[in-house]
């Protein structure tokens, strides 16, 4: 039997204060990122959020290194035949012109759940990872499989996945036009300009949020204008976000 859960949620703190900043709970964040893996987009590309959230955890597979690679030794003959025919069929639907990306999306996840039931036999695979003692994080049959497929524990994904949202970074690099692509960041800004109306709106119209952090993030270019090194200026954002972070959170704050 495999358990497919195995490590804990390690939320870096680069990732963390940049939740709070814009007023959104980690957990919240990484359910909809969970919810927006789309199997059809491991082939597929376009704009969407289902898109950034697929290629994030393909890029947090990758940056996760090699990995040995097993057969499924569990599955019978006839379940292997199956297996690969809905693969197949998988991979016919998404490259399918003629289907809109809304619609691709949902076929392949109705293939996806079938291709679940058929790995899963005889695996003792985890629905459900706990972000704290209380806050549960359901894992839909898409992550699931992917989990499965590529041999990544969900947490692991997970974690790499928040490696890659730096809010500090993302500053850094935009103002010294040295930006990259990152998937999981542009996933993250979605979300801060509103998408999965996770963020609490109470604290979005307060004055600690407007004028610590906004007004603040709008000097950020030319306070630091001569700092021209991209890990220099990182490093520089990171501190005076953390220090933000800080200011907004002390209890005499009123955020009405």
């Amino acid at each position: 039997m495999i358990n497919v859960e195995t490590a804990f949620v390690d939320v870096p703190r680069d990732f963390k204060v940049s939740c709070e900043l814009v007023g959104t709970a980690v957990p919240d964040f990484l359910q909809l990122i969970i919810n927006h893996f789309s199997y059809a987009h491991i082939h597929v590309h376009d704009t969407s959020e289902f898109d950034m959230a697929t290629k994030a955890f393909l890029e947090a597979d990758r940056s996760l290194g090699e990995k040995e690679i097993k057969r499924a030794k569990h599955l019978s003959t006839e379940q292997q035949e199956r297996f690969l025919k809905l693969i197949r069929q998988v991979l016919k639907t998404t490259v399918n012109r003629n289907y809109s990306f809304p619609a691709r999306r949902n076929k392949v996840k109705v293939l996806a759940d079938k291709l679940l039931q058929i790995y899963a036999k005889g695996l003792a695979v985890k629905r459900i990872i706990y972000y704290d003692e209380e806050t549960k994080i359901t894992l839909n049959n898409e992550f699931l499989l992917m989990s499965l497929i590529y041999h990544r524990t969900p947490t692991d994904l997970l974690n790499a996945v928040m490696k890659r949202v730096s809010y500090a970074e993302f500053a850094a690099r935009y103002d010294l036009k040295q930006e990259e692509h990152n998937p999981a960041m542009s996933f993250f800004i979605r979300v801060m300009d509103g998408y999965g109306d996770i963020q609490d709106r109470v604290y979005l119209n307060s004055r600690p949020f407007k004028e610590f952090f906004l007004w603040d993030l709008q000097e950020f270019r030319t306070r630091y204008f001569f700092y021209r090194n991209l890990e220099d200026r990182i490093y520089l954002y990171r501190e005076r976000l953390e220090e933000i972070s800080q200011q907004i959170q002390q209890p005499y704050f009123d955020h009405d």
